[in-house]
């Protein structure tokens, strides 16, 4: 198990994307859970589950599924919009 917090944030884009593939393999390939903790879209996008919290609550859970990488961060991107107000705020 790998416990990552803010993984990405002090790194560059290209040592970024570096890191990231290096958790899917170690995943896919080695079977290692990976628990990270982020509030970059893009690195989320990586997951294959992700758990968004607000308030201490489960506000929503997304699974990546078949989805592409592109597809599961414009799902990301969507359910972000929705944490900063309640859902009877969008109109």
């Amino acid at each position: 198990m790998v416990l990552a917090d803010e993984p990405t944030g002090a790194l560059d884009s290209k040592s970024a994307r570096q890191l990231l593939e290096n958790f899917e393999y170690l995943n896919q390939k080695l079977g290692a859970t990976i628990l990270m903790v982020t509030h970059d879209a893009f690195t989320a996008s990586y997951a294959n589950r992700i758990l968004f919290i607000k308030d201490g609550k489960v506000f929503n859970e997304l699974v990546k599924g078949n989805d592409t990488r592109k597809q599961f961060f414009e799902k990301i991107i969507e359910v972000q919009t929705l944490l900063g107000g309640d859902l009877n705020d969008v109109i």
